[in-house]
């Protein structure tokens, strides 16, 4: 019993989040991680409090509306009041004028304290981001992260995967 209301907190701790980012609620956003978490965003982090307020605060600037569909994912319970796991979703952002599309992965470490479940660590990766004008031309490329006013790169998955080649040995 104790197991499955850990995996239900956990559960509601994402779509929570998803619904606090896209209000632009940073008190909340901040109060999901531990005091020493950690929010990566494609390989650079944010540590601690300071550090995480910061990083939502430029997205913020930057996303005039967002609207993020999380997806269920996956918790390992680890028994001694920790937790991993990973989740998926996808995200509609709008910046003054242009609407971009992403697809993007979580992979998690969970903690409770004082009975809350929150993110010891949260990182993010994308399979895209792009311009929705651009979706149609850039999905089948390898350089699906298209942020507005930047060069197109490579997304960090699926190619990046041990198994993507594998069956065409």
């Amino acid at each position: 019993m104790r197991a499955q209301a850990d995996r239900q907190a956990i559960a509601d701790l994402g779509v929570l989040y998803a619904r606090a980012v896209d209000d632009h609620d940073v008190d909340s956003v901040v109060a999901m991680y531990t005091a020493d978490g950690v929010f990566e965003r494609r390989g650079v982090a944010a540590a601690g409090p300071a550090e995480i307020r910061a990083a939502y605060v430029a997205s913020f600037d930057t996303y005039r509306t967002m609207l993020h569909t999380p997806h269920p994912g996956v918790v390992r319970l680890h028994g001694d009041g920790t937790a991993s796991g990973w989740s998926h979703g996808h995200a509609e952002l709008a910046t003054r004028s242009t609407l971009v599309l992403a697809s993007f992965r979580y992979e998690d470490d969970y903690r409770c304290e004082g009975g809350r479940w929150l993110f010891a660590r949260r990182s993010i990766t994308f399979m895209y981001a792009v311009p929705a004008d651009e979706m149609a031309t850039s999905f089948g490329s390898v350089e699906r992260m298209r942020w507005p006013r930047t060069a197109p790169e490579a997304a960090d998955y699926p190619e990046s995967s041990p198994t993507w080649e594998s069956h065409r040995d």
